[in-house]
């Protein structure tokens, strides 16, 4: 099973990083006389070229980072850590389950948190400060001049070793995800390969983390409108998480986190609903539904904006919405979440796919609807 765990900036971030960083290596040893490819010259030009590239890109990713909330993914963390340096050091070897899971929101284990943070606040910092230190504290007509490189040459270059230790490390680690090379391919594609218990406990963790903060803030006095708005921004935070590929197996792990699933073709027509999505419309079985167009589930205003929100998943998009209501076969309504995402092969899309979470009338009554 496929889930769609990293984003295209990420994916750009990464290769881009991993290239100038290994760019600079090659041609930082090379000034320092440890072999010959570009020649000296050459390779002082394209050394200081390419860490101007690199420092751009720090501060795209710093950036995006902050932007994007990825930054608390770095945050360290004290809890299964013991556990996992118990795993890379003894379990990995004999077979033993991994201690922590991959989720869209929290990519990290405790150990790389504390890794990654390092890198970031200590070894790319200490890089750039010495690499600007060698390039213009000791020239002519400068206030501050230094009186030898040495001390700077040594600090820069220790810092390389660092990263070169890491890169060495990190390839190896993307080793030993679900099949060898499928954290490479992840990093590629964007989408991570999991076994099916893998993708059932993120289904759950991640919909308990966006509707824990939907069902708290819910409870408050809050206007509607902040309401309204915030359930989007709250609810947000699932966009992606089940953009699962090979949508047999994801079938079966939206059904036992007791979520609705339904999938819909090109045209519009449903391909598949489970049980849970045919109790909610209050259909007899999912039979009665197989074939038949979205529409039946929308009043007319409403179904101009699922329209809208096909087309926009037919070109790629995730789309989540807060609280939405359905219009349901005996022509009572309720009330649901909705997560709505592509499916297809081979990179085309074919349709969508997503699934619905009732939500408490008394709740959802909190909003003023305009459905009719």
């Amino acid at each position: 099973m496929k889930v769609y765990i990293y984003k295209i900036f990420e994916r750009f971030w990464h290769w881009t990083q991993a290239f100038l960083i290994g760019f600079l290596a090659i041609t930082g040893f090379e000034v320092h006389g440890y072999f010959e490819l570009f020649g000296y010259k050459e390779a002082v030009i394209y050394h200081d070229n390419a860490a101007w590239a690199f420092l751009i890109l720090i501060v795209f990713a710093i950036f995006w980072h902050f932007t994007t909330g990825a930054w608390r993914e770095y945050i360290p963390t004290t809890k299964l850590i013991k556990e996992q340096a118990a795993y890379y050091i003894t379990g990995i070897f004999k077979g033993s389950e991994h201690p922590t899971n991959k989720l869209v929101y929290n990519k990290f284990n405790p150990l790389q948190r504390m890794i990654y943070l390092g890198l970031k606040i200590l070894v790319i910092p200490v890089m750039v400060l010495s690499g600007f230190a060698y390039m213009y504290l000791n020239y002519p007509n400068i206030t501050f001049q230094l009186g030898s490189l040495d001390i700077v040459a040594g600090i820069h270059t220790m810092g390389a070793f660092f990263l070169i230790i890491f890169v060495i490390a990190h390839i190896y680690l993307t080793t030993t995800a679900h099949k060898p090379l499928s954290s490479i391919k992840a990093m590629i594609t964007g989408w991570e390969e999991m076994d099916e218990k893998e993708a059932r406990e993120m289904v759950i963790s991640e919909m308990e983390h966006g509707l824990k903060k939907a069902k708290a803030y819910l409870a408050t006095d809050t206007d509607r409108e902040t309401k309204s708005k915030f359930l989007d921004e709250a609810l947000q935070e699932t966009e992606d998480k089940l953009g699962v590929n090979k949508c047999e197996k994801f079938r079966d792990v939206v059904a036992n986190s007791g979520a609705g699933y339904f999938k819909i073709n090109s045209d519009g027509m449903y391909k598949e609903v489970n049980k849970a999505w045919a109790n909610l419309y209050k259909y007899n079985s999912p039979s009665d539904v197989i074939g038949k167009h979205y529409s039946l589930s929308r009043s007319d205003r409403a179904l101009k904006q699922l329209d809208e929100t096909f087309e926009k998943v037919m070109k790629g998009e995730t789309i989540e919405h807060g609280i939405v209501m359905r219009k349901c076969q005996d022509g009572t309504v309720g009330y649901h979440t909705i997560t709505m995402t592509p499916w297809g092969t081979d990179g085309k899309i074919l349709g969508v796919e997503g699934f619905i979470l009732n939500v408490n009338p008394k709740n959802a009554a909190a909003i003023q609807w305009d459905n009719k």
